[in-house]
């Protein structure tokens, strides 16, 4: 099984949200209808499940979503990954998300902190977490940490991905799901992931303090106050 951290996109980020409010509408969905050890049950080895199961109780004891670590043990089974390697996996999921409820508080949702996991097991230090909630303390991180998740995935580095999400926490979803969708096209047509991510991210950022309303940037140009058409944002450098 790959030891690549599981990546939650924007999608699968906004897909999760209405799962959740699914299931607060609907009690008896939210209680579900198979234990972890009876999901585990004839997929792994005896050992394996035993260690799985020692992470589940763990986390659940910390009010962690240990769902998502049966979740990660069944990935590994259906790729016919050894028990060991299952089980490693495991506790490094659990350990990160740790590390995400540390950084974002025990008021964390589920969604939040499977998301702020990815983050940090994409090597994003647990103080970006800490400072985006600093950001956004009343508002879900959960898009925001999916974006700088993927920003990374793209080739943006740690740091320049961290810099650009922290000035941009403060825009609505809707215009950090429209900055992380430029940002792979510019990737995907040769630009440097690094000086893309930046220069769209500046963009965005001019585009805020314009207007009191975070603005939508959508394609090359934004959207100024008023309506009107701002100036074209400038194509990222291509590579050489």
């Amino acid at each position: 099984m790959s030891r690549r951290p599981l990546r939650r996109t924007v999608a699968a980020a906004a897909a999760a949200l209405a799962c959740a409010a699914a299931l607060v509408a609907t009690p008896a969905l939210a209680q579900g209808p198979r234990t972890p050890e009876a999901r585990l049950a004839g997929r792994v080895d005896d050992a394996t499940r035993r260690q799985v199961l020692a992470q589940v109780d763990s986390a659940r004891r910390d009010g962690l979503p240990f769902d998502r670590l049966v979740d990660r043990a069944l990935e590994g089974a259906s790729k016919r990954a050894p028990g060991p390697r299952i089980a490693v996996a495991v506790r490094e999921l659990r350990l990160a998300l740790g590390e995400a409820r540390v950084a974002l508080g025990r008021d964390a949702s589920a969604v939040e902190l499977e998301a702020g996991a990815s983050a940090v097991q994409a090597r994003v230090a647990p103080r970006v977490l800490a400072g985006l909630r600093r950001v956004r303390p009343d508002a879900s991180l959960a898009v925001p940490l999916a974006v700088l998740t993927d920003l990374v995935a793209y080739g943006v580095p740690v740091d320049t991905a961290a810099r650009s999400v922290m000035a941009l926490a403060r825009a609505e979803d809707a215009a950090l799901v429209a900055y992380q969708r430029d940002v792979q096209r510019d990737i995907s047509v040769g630009a440097v992931p690094a000086a893309a991510a930046s220069l769209r991210a500046g963009a965005l950022e001019r585009s805020l303090d314009a207007s009191a309303t975070p603005g939508l940037i959508t394609g090359d140009a934004a959207v100024a106050p008023g309506g009107g058409r701002g100036s074209t944002t400038r194509p990222a450098p291509r590579k050489p």
